[in-house]
């Protein structure tokens, strides 16, 4: 078993809706036996610590995975949470990006919805459009009712699975940078998955955008939420910012017109940035990240770095120390390499750095090194 879902947990009567069928229950709660008003609202918080602690006594040194549907406070210390029974309507795709915000805001990263909607009946162009969200979430996931007509990649024939495909193929590409930032959010509980104004919070121009977002610091998505819609606007906060489909070189501060047909997604890159990427896979752990590759953004004075962390990605023992945090930085088209702190330990790899038609190779032996990029 990898893990427990717990679902209706609010707790919900669906042939009451006052909720006063429940009202005599009584809770245990370490023997006080707490009546049900005094419990209601951490009820679903306390579930999810009890499976937390459950599997974790099961299965030792092993990171109890718990997924939610209600919660509390303090949930992201237990469970993972996808934003619940919506509708395969363009409405419920626009609206999952500012709940994954304020979730995130609220301090619970690991976030997510059904792709495609779990209530009624979704279309190839709407799959698309929210498969082009869903592959940036840490949660990702299609799903649907039982009584829903079916919605998986290759439902609506292969121009819209290779489409599909295509994403989650990016994913998987773009897993060291979502894991290493994602391990920032557990570690000081900033978000992956950010609404601009947090990234931009002297930039008023960014406080009512919430049909955009960013990855961490260095990703910008704008995605379509409108059906039979190929092209909208952009903000750009000031800075520098690449295309990440054509490398185009942006300057920020202003709203730009972006076409997007339906197998593309606007995405920008962050001038500064260094993006580390691992090789295509079809599951985790299919094959070694090697060579692990950095793109690299640089801003207007020609610099760029990064801090990539890596573990087991299975274990307890990064708590102990066991894992890997190793510094990039670029500048005068030079790369400089740190060594690595912690000591969790890798298999021999290479390091293979881009911009643009350059490229540089360094051997990952746990040292430092200067190369330059050519």
């Amino acid at each position: 078993m990898a893990g427990i879902w717990n679902d209706t947990n609010e707790p919900s009567d669906f042939n009451d809706q006052t909720g006063k069928s429940q009202m005599d229950v009584v809770t245990y709660d370490g023997g006080t036996y707490s009546p049900y008003a005094g419990n209601r609202n951490v009820f679903a918080l306390n579930e999810a610590r009890a499976t937390y602690q459950g599997l974790d006594r099961l299965l030792p040194n092993r990171r109890p995975y718990v997924i939610t549907r209600a919660a509390y406070a303090g949930i992201q210390r237990y469970s993972t949470m996808w934003a619940g029974d919506n509708r395969s309507t363009w409405d419920s795709l626009a609206l999952s990006l500012p709940m994954f915000m304020t979730l995130g805001l609220s301090g619970e990263p690991f976030v997510g919805s059904d792709i495609g909607g779990f209530i009624g009946r979704t279309d190839p162009d709407l799959l698309v459009r929210w498969y082009q969200v869903g592959f940036l979430t840490p949660f990702c996931r299609n799903h649907a009712a039982t009584n829903s007509p079916d919605h998986e990649p290759w439902r609506f024939g292969k121009y819209y699975e290779d489409i599909i495909r295509k994403y989650l193929k990016l994913r998987y590409r773009l897993l060291p940078f979502l894991y290493t930032t994602l391990e920032e959010a557990h570690r000081t509980g900033v978000p992956l998955f950010r609404p601009l104004l947090l990234n931009y919070q002297d930039d008023e121009n960014v406080l009512g955008i919430d049909d955009e977002f960013m990855v961490g610091d260095d990703l910008l998505v704008a995605p379509i939420l409108k059906p039979n819609l190929t092209v909208r606007l952009v903000y750009l906060p000031a800075g520098v910012w690449y295309d990440y489909w054509t490398g185009a070189r942006q300057e920020g501060g202003r709203m730009i017109r972006v076409e997007a047909q339906l197998e593309t997604v606007p995405m920008y890159v962050r001038g500064g940035a260094i993006v580390p990427m691992g090789p295509e896979m079809n599951y985790v752990g299919e094959k070694p990240a090697s060579p692990l590759e950095f793109q690299i953004y640089p801003d207007a004075r020609g610099e760029a770095s990064t801090m990539l962390y890596e573990d087991d990605g299975l274990t307890e023992d990064y708590l102990q120390g066991t894992f890997r945090r190793t510094g990039v930085s670029y500048r005068n088209n030079r790369i400089e390499l740190a060594a690595p702190t912690g000591n969790f330990r890798l298999a021999a790899r290479d390091f293979v750095f881009h911009r643009g038609n350059a490229t540089a190779r360094i051997a990952d032996d746990g040292q430092s090194h200067r190369i330059e990029l050519r």
